[in-house]
């Protein structure tokens, strides 16, 4: 069994707005919606999964009707944000990055949700240390944030309630669960 999700009593205020779900159709975030659904649920709380297509992969278009489906069977609101426009030949993973936060915390915002649960684990945190060994400025991720995106990320907060967890243990609770993912070429790196 897994440990109790990190941080989850900063969301037991008096007013009970819903509660965003970062998903990208990956063995984090789908892990991350099974025990957020299960929480909510528990909480009398609502969810909303948003899923983000950069349009730098040939099959994202793909992964996020999948993870909207998978959104679906759960019987939780879904919406995909798209990263359109120009991309730029530089600095594409930080421009990603800056993207995906503000189209998070917009999408958050207009459904009345003040928190995005994010599916950070601990082997990002070690993976974080080493890019910094290596010299890159790569933070930490922390259980509790506000949103690095301004302004649209005004008054929104990022859970992350996995950060005490493994990868290969979300992985086992999704295969017990009967419950696939998509795993991104790009984050073998």
């Amino acid at each position: 069994a897994l440990a109790p999700l990190a941080g989850m009593q900063r969301l037991n205020a008096a007013d009970r707005p819903p509660v965003a779900v970062a998903l990208s159709g990956g063995g984090d975030s789908m892990a991350l919606l099974r025990l957020a659904k299960a929480w909510a649920d528990e909480a009398g709380r609502t969810l909303v999964a948003l899923t983000v297509d950069h349009g730098l992969q040939a099959d994202s278009a793909g992964w996020s009707e999948y993870a909207a489906d998978r959104a679906r069977r759960l019987d939780i609101p879904h919406a995909t944000l798209r990263w359109l426009g120009d991309k730029p030949s530089v600095g594409l993973p930080a421009a990603a990055r800056a993207a995906r936060h503000a189209l998070l915390a917009d999408a958050a915002r207009s459904a009345g949700a003040r928190v995005i649960l994010m599916g950070h684990t601990r082997d990002d945190v070690a993976e974080a240390q080493v890019m910094r060994r290596m010299g890159a400025s790569t933070p930490s991720p922390r259980v509790w944030s506000p949103s690095p995106a301004w302004p649209e990320g005004r008054d929104v907060f990022l859970l992350r309630p996995l950060l005490g967890h493994r990868r290969a243990d979300l992985r086992a609770l999704l295969r017990g669960l009967g419950e696939r993912w998509i795993d991104d070429p790009a984050n073998d790196d």
